[in-house]
């Protein structure tokens, strides 16, 4: 039995069903633990040994696909659009001595399969870091945000046309020698895009850092007067919400401490609700917050999650980093602290990205973080979890390792993990920064040489009825072309020897909706088109369906996407 996430995928697709329908084709959502079990159920540390039950399928993390070869330097970021495309970002070294660079926007049109160069910024003579990449939810424009070393630290926005990849502005959010900044974060608003928040971190001289924020309402042309937040205040992480909430955690240097904000800068009004999220302040260093926020209505009943890096000891020490979490369950206002998501002792967990995805309905987190044990020199793991607002104190547990390169260990993992929601899949896909040796080629690694990688979670609420004694691979099924399809899309299989082969549509509750063929037919490579009508002629609704191909014993199910 399979247990499938249950996340509203885009607003013109069909939300997946969260029932039994068929329990010989499918099973109950992944992501819903049983009434029985949810009770007893408490997150466990992943260095332990874990005990898979019925209820609990592994996770099929696919084969990492290239996004780009060559160094990162400077960061990366992600994002996606309605029109299901994928963005990834990654800033690169210009010429040999990596004293200019450019950032490169990367896209993808088939949910992450291939990517290709969109768009870049750069070379000025001057180094870009901690690139922002954001779309909004309509996906007609397309923002870059990145920090240059001009002037000790601007923070330049540039926007282009996400249907060209075309410059069409660019502004200087904070302007001046005496901004002197070193890190910041950004988001938008999740509707039309037309309303950007960036909120940046002030070096001084002597003294605390502070954290300023500014937006624009008119899609980044106009800035407001940057506003101080806070006295005190490093490594911010903003995200938006509904009603316009904005959601803004960082580090305290004072109190070495996690603080949150709320604010209505969306709206009018201040920012409010300043909480610590961590309660062990004196004795322990946290830094490098990462937070989200579901959409969902009403506001004020919001779920917020900070993910953070614990030190029990101080951070000069190795291996000693363990990842921790706060959520509220009110937008903010009341929290539980110092919750645990992984604790190895032989290894330091790092957050990378914390995400939701952009819906009123969707009700899950997803994190990705960084395991770094030391047995490869610079290279960690990646592991992903999710937890969702009916048990937000419980993170999903085994945690799931999906990269096959090392990537690059970092305590700031957003410099090298994030997180994005390809089509049909509503579990994450997750973009890093890599090397290019394959973890079990046994080699120990050497700083730069990164390349850009890609995984995502390949999962399928059909389940493929393969026989335990399968017959030969030579039966295979291909996946669907193009996909997303409109208005048709064509099917291709192999079949060594003459047999009788069936090929049926189904939707996601299981209905049959269409049976392309039942013949018999001989041996060799075939393809049908399929047009996306039902058995009466009709034309279906854009959502996800199912194909399967049955052949002597032989059956196979994978999955497609419609949009009308």
């Amino acid at each position: 039995m399979v247990f499938t996430k249950s996340k509203s995928v885009y607003l013109f697709l069909i939300i997946l069903s969260s029932l039994l329908v068929s329990t010989a084709i499918f099973a109950v959502d992944k992501r819903e633990l049983p009434s029985a079990q949810k009770t007893n159920f408490q997150p466990r540390d992943i260095s332990s040994q874990n005990e898979v039950n019925e209820f609990f399928k592994p996770s099929r993390w696919g084969t990492d696909d290239t996004i780009a070869t060559g160094p990162v330097y400077g960061g990366i970021s992600t994002d996606y659009d309605t029109a299901g495309n994928l963005y990834a970002v990654r800033c690169t070294t210009w010429d040999s001595k990596g004293v200019l660079s450019k950032a490169i926007v990367y896209r993808s049109t088939n949910n992450g399969t291939s990517w290709f160069p969109f768009c870049s910024f750069g070379p000025f003579g001057v180094t870009f870091s901690y690139p922002v990449i954001l779309t909004g939810s309509i996906g007609d424009r397309l923002y870059l945000f990145v920090r240059t070393d001009q002037d000790n630290g601007d923070i330049f926005v540039v926007r282009f046309n996400a249907q060209t990849g075309g410059f069409e502005t660019s502004q200087n959010v904070a302007p001046g020698a005496e901004d002197t900044i070193s890190y910041f974060t950004a988001c938008t608003n999740m509707g039309r895009g037309d309303t950007l928040v960036v909120v940046y971190q002030k070096d001084r001289t002597s003294g605390t850092p502070y954290l300023y924020s500014t937006m624009s309402t008119d899609y980044g042309v106009h800035w407001s007067t940057p506003q101080m937040q806070s006295s005190d205040g490093e490594h911010p992480d903003i995200a938006y919400g509904q009603a316009g909430n904005v959601y803004l955690t960082y580090h305290k240097t004072i109190k070495d401490d996690i603080a949150f904000l709320r604010g209505k800068t969306y709206e009018t009004g201040p920012w409010d609700y300043v909480q610590y999220l961590t309660t062990d302040s004196t004795s322990c260093h946290d830094d490098f917050p990462k937070i989200a926020a579901l959409h969902t209505l009403p506001a004020d009943t919001t779920t917020v999650w900070v993910a953070y890096n614990h030190d029990e000891a101080p951070p000069s020490k190795v291996m000693n980093t363990d990842l921790r979490f706060a959520y509220s369950t009110n937008s903010g206002v009341d929290w539980t602290k110092d919750q645990v998501i992984a604790n190895d002792p032989s290894a330091s967990e790092m957050s990378a990205d914390l995400e939701v995805y952009r819906s009123s309905t969707n009700k899950y987190v997803d994190l990705c973080y960084l395991k770094y044990s030391g047995v490869v020199k610079s290279g960690s793991d990646i592991y992903y979890t999710w937890a969702n607002a009916t048990h937000p104190e419980q993170f999903y547990s085994p945690h799931q390792i999906i990269n096959e390169h090392w990537a690059n260990c970092s305590p700031d993992g957003r410099e090298n993990c994030q997180l994005t929601y390809p089509i049909p899949d509503d579990y994450p896909g997750i973009v890093y920064a890599g090397f290019p040796l394959k973890k079990d080629d046994g080699k120990n690694l050497d700083f730069g040489g990164w390349d850009l990688y890609y995984d995502f979670h390949d999962w399928t609420d059909v389940e493929e009825e393969t026989a335990e004694e399968k017959l030969s691979a030579e039966f295979s099924l291909s996946n669907n072309y193009p996909n997303p399809f409109n208005p048709e899309t064509k099917i291709g299989y192999f079949i060594p020897k003459a047999c009788q082969v069936k090929l049926e549509i189904f939707n996601i509750l299981g209905q049959r909706v269409r049976t392309l063929l039942d013949e018999v037919q001989t041996t060799g490579k075939k393809e049908v088109t399929w047009d996306g009508r039902d058995e009466k002629g009709n034309e279906v609704a854009s959502g996800v369906y199912f194909y399967k191909l049955e052949a002597e014993g032989f059956i196979q199910t994978k999955k497609m996407v419609l949009i009308r």
